[in-house]
């Protein structure tokens, strides 16, 4: 139905309930002056009914000057392009008179998101999204019905079938969500900084599962970040709450959670008050905003009502058994981290990275990048693991290749020839010490690669038949597992893309 026959309707449905409530204002035995039921229950509708014809003709004056803007949306949208690339070159002409190289590009892409987002907007609140067939063919299906549109003479003027405004041609793309594969109309896939789309249920799990693993916090894809403000429209209210709250937590260091057990719950520092009875102001508690307990943010446990925090011996046996085992300590979250293999350029599930030899900030000290045995370590692991891979490959083409017959006779003479070659020892041994130096030159390769690629961006990945394990995760990956040309870590999909 559109918006002049519903319009029209209301309109009638006012005038019959104005004559039935002019018809009951004279009925029953009230008190002058007062209403009966029946009246007023007339004159709320009437009322309800106004505010309906309101938001229509509302509606309808909106639909009217979208269609006027899309009318020229083509003409406005290159004369804004123009004037912001004349700025932009503005801009580089004088970062190169400074000596400065800024690249220009990143204003015209953001100026194509922009355009694309204003599309979905259009789509999603006022000419509404068509989930039938696929219009990428080149059909004549529009996305929305033009005869229930109400539309100024300039855009009958210029409507030509099919539409050729860059907005209508994106209104009718379907595209595939990243993560499931599922072909979604253009308007519900969110576009992420590095181009890739996602539906709102997989954008969803994203933010959900930064939520729960702080090492995927914040949601990123290809290392770039998603960001919350620009993907509230794919969100519900709840996840973008508890995201914020979450963004809280994890940006705070050495955080402070409630120690009362049937709690735990997390303490921002704006709850963190000066403890009860310490004069001085020095001792600091943190209340809880669930339960209402305090707590020491030195020792994370029950505040002691004033004075110093006493001792806290089993954190000093676990900083000493650190110091055993050679340990380290995040100098943000003060978490303990162990290395287990690669540089020693760490970084912290809070984001901190720092040297594992001195814990200090990275780049701020002059410890080695390197530790000799830790690299040798890893360069056996990958050789082992891509002798492994290419065996399998061998047996796999044995077990392809047709067998020959070998006939008495042949065998016979077969049996004679490996006698004669037993009887070289030398051959034999020289054969012997062929591979063993084959192995030292490979780890000698592979030692020089990592630590030539010990600070890998992760740019060229790729794919190696499974079943693998992902090393960062540790889920296995039954088909196949991504496997970075440059650093030889193997990650699944979601650690590929989320995590690293």
């Amino acid at each position: 139905m559109d918006d002049e026959n519903l319009v029209l309707i209301l309109k009638l449905l006012q005038e019959d309930g104005q004559e039935a409530m002019e018809a009951a204002e004279g009925k029953g035995k009230q008190p002058e002056g007062e209403e009966t039921d029946e009246y007023l229950a007339f004159k709320l509708q009437i009322e309800e009914l106004r505010n309906a014809e309101t938001v229509a003709m509302d509606r309808r004056m909106t639909r009217s000057i979208q269609q006027a803007i899309r009318a020229d949306s083509d003409a406005l949208a290159r004369l804004r392009d123009e004037e912001r690339q004349a700025q932009s070159d503005r801009d580089f002409s004088i970062a190169l008179s400074n000596g400065q190289v800024v690249p220009p590009h990143g204003a015209l892409q953001a100026l194509g998101d922009e355009d694309d987002f204003l599309d979905k907007l259009a789509c999603i609140f006022v000419t509404g999204i068509e989930n039938g067939e696929d219009t990428d063919s080149g059909g004549e299906t529009a996305t929305t019905d033009q005869k229930q549109q109400p539309e100024s003479s300039a855009w009958a003027a210029s409507r030509h079938p099919p539409p050729q405004h860059r907005s209508g041609q994106r209104q009718q793309q379907k595209r595939n969500c990243e993560a499931c594969g599922e072909p979604k109309h253009f308007a519900e896939l969110a576009r992420t900084p590095c181009r890739h789309e996602y539906c709102g249920g997989c954008l969803g799990r994203l933010f959900e599962n930064a939520m729960v693993d702080e090492t995927l916090f914040p949601p990123r894809c290809c290392r770039q970040p998603i960001p919350l403000q620009q993907n509230l429209l794919f969100l519900g209210g709840d996840v973008a709450q508890r995201f914020r709250r979450k963004a809280v937590e994890f940006s705070t260091p050495n955080r402070t959670y409630c120690h009362n057990r049937r709690c735990r719950a997390f303490v921002p520092p704006s709850r963190y008050v000066r403890d009860d009875g310490d004069e001085g102001g020095t001792a600091v508690a943190a209340r809880c905003g669930e339960c209402g307990a305090r707590t020491c943010t030195e020792c994370k446990g029950a505040a002691h009502g004033g004075g110093d925090c006493p001792n806290d011996v089993p954190l000093q046996q676990v900083i000493q058994l650190a110091r055993e085992q050679d340990w380290q300590r995040c100098q943000n979250c003060w978490t303990m981290v162990e290395l287990n293999m690669g540089c020693n350029h760490m970084t912290c599930r809070c984001g901190f990275q720092f040297c594992y030899v001195c814990g200090s900030r990275w780049k701020t000290c002059q410890c080695e990048h390197w530790d000799e045995h830790r690299l040798l370590e890893r360069a056996q692991q990958i050789d082992a693991r891509d002798q492994d891979r290419d065996r399998d490959g061998e047996d796999a083409a044995a077990a392809a290749a047709p067998r020959e017959v070998v006939l008495p006779a042949e065998a016979a003479a077969a049996a004679r020839e490996e006698e004669e070659e037993e009887e070289v020892l030398p051959v034999e041994v020289a054969a012997a010490q062929q591979p063993e130096q084959e192995f030292e030159a490979r780890l000698e390769r592979l030692a020089q690669h990592l630590a030539a690629h010990h600070e890998c961006e992760h740019a060229l990945w790729g794919e190696q038949r499974g079943p693998r394990t992902c090393e960062e995760c540790g889920d296995e990956m039954p088909l196949f597992i991504y496997e970075c040309q440059e650093c030889h870590i193997m990650a699944c999909r979601r650690c590929r893309y989320h995590r690293l």
